[in-house]
C-alpha cells in the first residue's frame, strides 16, 4: 500500500470518527434553559408593545440618554418594559378602585382622594421610569467628578514612572480604591480587548459621551497631547494642579446646597406639618362641638382620619426620601461602604416587631386590634412604636460609632504624614525609611496605623504589603486613596518629593473642608431636635384646648390623637436619618439622630399626655 493510500484510508478513518460523535452529540438531549420571570416579562413586553416601545424610545431619546448613563440596555427593550409596567399599573389601580367603590361606602373626600390615588400612581410608575437613566446620567457626573482629582495625579505619577497609556488604564481598572473611575476603566479595556480598539481610540470613546465635561475635556484634552506628541506629564500635572484648586470651592457650594436641602425639608416637614396639623384639629374640633347639641349624636360620633393618617404616614415620608435622594445626588460619595450597619439593621428588624408587640401587650393596648380606641390605647401604641424604632437603630448606631472608632481627625493626620513623608524624603532615604522614621512622631489618630506600617517595614515586609496590612479596618476613604497614591507613586515613580508634596497639599485642604462641614452643619443639625418636640406638642396642646372650651371629653377624638401622636414619633426617625445623612454622607450616621430624635419626640408626646391629663 502507498502512502498516498495510507493517508486517504486515515483521513476516511478520522472522517468516519467525526461523524460518529456529531451523531451522537445530536442524539443527546437539549440543555435545559432556565427561564426567569424577568425573561418571561421581557417576552410579553416586547410581544404586545415592541412597536410602541421603539416610538417611546425615539421620542424620549432613550439611546442618547443610555449612552451617557453607561446603561447596557436596548432602548426599545426599556419603552416596551415601561409601557406594560404602566398598563398594569393601570389596570390594577382601575380595577382596586373600583372594587373598594363597589363595596366600601365612601365620602366625598376619600372618593376624591381615591381619584387621586388611581391617576396618581401609573404617572408616578411613568415618571421613574422616565428619570432613572437621567437619574443615573448625574449619578456618573458626581461619581467620577468625586474621584477625578485623585484620578489625574495618579495617572501623572504613573506616566511619570514610564507606564504605557494601557497599562495604566489596566491598573486602574482593578484598583479597589477607586469606583466610579475603575468602571469608566473597565468600559475602556472592554473596548480595547473586544472591540480591538487601541487605547487612544477607546478612551475618545468613553470619554466623548460621558455627562462629566470635566472628565471629557481632561481626557480628550490627553489623547490630543497623545496624538499630537506634545508634553503629556506637563498636561497632566497642569490639569491636576487645576483640579486640586477648584475641588475646594466645589465642595463648599455643596456644602451650601446641602444646608439648603435640611431647611427646606425643615421648613415643610415641621412648619408647614404643624400648621395642616392644626387645621386638622380645628377641624375635628368643630365637628365634635355640632355633634355637641345632641347626646345621641355625640355617643355615635366618629371621625375620618384618612387625609390626616394620608399626609403623616405617606406625604411625609415621601418627602423625607425625596430629600434624602437629592442630598445623596449632590453629596461627594466615596467607595468606602458601611454594609456591616445595613446588615446589623436587617438583623434587627423581627427582633424590633417582636419588641413591638410585647410592649403593646404590656402596657394594656392589644384591644386595638379588636377595635376598642381610647386614650390608653394610644399611650400604648406610643409606648410600643418608640420602642420598636429605638430597638431597631440603637445596634446599627453602635455598629456604626464602632467602625468609625477613632476616626476623627484623620484626613488631618494623613496630611500632616505625607508633608514630613515628603521632608525627610528629600535628604535623600528611600521611602520605607522614611516612614520608619517618621513612626515615633505622634500623629493623633492615624499613629497606629503609622505604627502597624513601620513595623511590617522593619521585619522586612514589602511597602503595598505594609500599607495594606496597617490600613486593615480604616474606613476613611481619602486616607486609604492617599496611601494607595503614595504606594503606586513610590513603586512605579520613585516616590519624588514634589508628587508627595502635592497630595499632602491637596489632603490638607480636604482635611480643613472636612472641619469646616462640621462646624456649619452642627448648627442645622439641631433644627430636627426643635422640629420633633413642635411636631409632638403643639397639634395635641391646641386639640386639647379647644375640646375643653368645648367641653368634649379627649377620648372621642382619640382616633385623631392616635395619627398625631404616632406621626410625629415615625417622622421624626425620618429626619435623625436625613440629618445623619446630611452631616456625615451616609445614612449608616442617621441611626444615632434617630434614636435620639425618636426617644425625644416620645418624651414631648408623653409629656403633653401628662400635661392635659391623659
Amino acid at each position: 500500500m502507498t502512502a498516498k493510500q495510507e493517508d486517504s484510508k486515515a483521513s476516511k478513518k478520522l472522517f468516519k470518527k467525526k461523524e460518529e460523535q456529531q451523531t451522537k452529540a445530536s442524539r443527546k438531549p437539549a440543555r435545559h434553559v432556565r427561564i426567569t420571570t424577568r425573561d418571561v416579562f421581557t417576552a410579553f413586553s416586547l410581544t404586545f408593545f415592541e412597536s410602541t416601545g421603539r416610538k417611546f424610545a425615539r421620542a424620549f431619546e432613550l439611546e442618547k440618554a443610555f449612552n451617557r448613563a453607561g446603561l447596557n440596555v436596548h432602548p426599545v427593550k426599556y419603552g416596551a418594559e415601561t409601557l406594560s409596567i404602566l398598563f398594569f399599573s393601570i389596570l390594577f389601580t382601575v380595577v382596586g378602585f373600583l372594587i373598594i367603590v363597589l363595596t366600601t361606602p365612601l365620602t366625598v373626600i376619600q372618593l376624591i382622594i381615591g381619584i387621586v390615588v388611581a391617576i396618581t400612581i401609573p404617572l408616578m410608575v411613568l415618571m421613574v421610569r422616565l428619570l432613572y437613566p437621567y437619574m443615573l446620567i448625574t449619578m456618573r457626573r458626581v461619581d467620577v467628578e468625586n474621584e477625578l482629582p485623585f484620578f489625574m495625579a495618579y495617572i501623572a505619577t504613573m506616566v511619570r514612572g514610564g507606564y504605557s497609556l494601557e497599562k495604566v488604564i489596566e491598573r486602574i481598572s482593578q484598583l479597589k480604591v477607586f469606583k466610579a473611575i475603575r468602571r469608566e476603566a473597565q468600559r475602556v479595556m472592554t473596548r480595547i480587548k473586544i472591540f480591538g480598539e487601541d487605547p487612544v481610540t477607546a478612551l475618545e470613546k468613553v470619554a466623548s459621551n460621558h455627562p462629566s465635561s470635566k472628565f471629557r475635556d481632561i481626557m480628550l484634552g490627553y489623547t490630543t497631547t497623545l496624538r499630537s506628541g506634545g508634553d503629556v506629564l506637563h498636561y497632566l500635572e497642569i490639569r491636576t494642579r487645576e483640579l486640586f484648586e477648584a475641588r475646594a470651592t466645589e465642595v463648599r457650594g455643596i456644602l451650601n446646597r446641602l444646608m439648603s436641602f435640611l431647611e427646606v425639608y425643615i421648613i415643610f416637614g415641621v412648619i408647614v406639618s404643624v400648621v395642616i396639623f392644626v387645621f386638622f384639629v380645628v377641624s375635628a374640633a368643630i365637628s365634635a362641638a355640632q355633634a355637641l347639641r345632641t347626646p345621641e349624636q355625640l355617643e355615635g360620633f366618629s371621625i375620618d382620619i384618612t387625609t390626616p393618617s394620608l399626609y403623616n404616614f405617606f406625604v411625609l415620608p415621601v418627602m423625607g426620601i425625596a430629600i434624602a435622594l437629592a442630598i445623596h445626588i449632590n453629596q461627594p460619595r466615596n467607595p468606602v461602604g458601611f454594609g456591616e450597619t445595613y446588615t446589623v439593621l436587617l438583623t434587627w428588624i423581627p427582633i424590633s416587631i417582636a419588641i413591638f408587640v410585647i410592649a403593646l401587650a404590656v402596657t394594656g393596648g392589644m384591644d386595638i386590634f379588636m377595635g376598642r380606641l381610647g386614650t390608653q390605647q394610644v399611650k400604648s401604641a406610643v409606648y410600643a412604636t418608640s420602642s420598636a424604632l429605638i430597638a431597631l437603630s440603637v445596634p446599627p448606631a453602635l455598629k456604626y460609632r464602632s467602625l468609625l472608632k477613632g476616626h476623627r481627625g484623620l484626613v488631618k493626620a494623613t496630611a500632616d504624614l505625607l508633608r514630613d513623608i515628603s521632608e525627610v524624603r528629600k535628604t535623600g532615604l528611600s521611602p520605607e525609611k522614611c516612614i520608619i522614621l517618621v513612626s515615633s512622631r505622634n500623629y493623633r489618630s492615624l499613629t497606629p496605623v503609622v505604627e502597624r506600617s513601620a513595623a511590617a517595614l522593619s521585619i522586612g515586609f514589602s511597602l503595598e504589603e505594609a500599607l495594606r496590612k496597617a490600613l486593615k479596618g480604616v474606613k476613611e476613604w481619602f486616607t486609604i486613596a492617599s496611601f494607595r497614591f503614595l504606594t503606586d507613586s513610590i513603586i512605579v515613580g520613585g516616590g519624588s518629593p514634589e508628587v508627595i508634596d502635592t497630595l499632602a497639599r491637596f489632603t490638607q485642604v480636604l482635611s480643613e473642608l472636612e472641619e469646616e462641614t462640621r462646624r456649619r452643619m452642627r448648627s442645622q443639625i439641631f433644627l430636627p431636635y426643635f422640629g420633633a418636640i413642635l411636631l409632638s406638642s403643639i397639634p395635641i396642646i391646641i386639640l386639647y384646648m379647644l375640646l375643653s372650651i368645648a367641653n368634649i371629653p379627649i377620648a372621642k377624638l382619640s382616633p385623631l390623637l392616635l395619627v398625631i401622636s404616632l406621626g410625629s414619633i415615625v417622622n421624626s426617625y425620618m429626619m435623625g436619618i436625613i440629618a445623619g445623612k446630611a452631616s456625615q454622607t451616609t445614612i449608616a450616621a442617621g441611626f444615632l439622630h434617630a434614636t435620639i430624635l425618636t426617644t425625644v419626640s416620645t418624651i414631648a408626646t408623653l409629656a403633653t399626655f401628662m400635661y392635659i391629663g391623659i
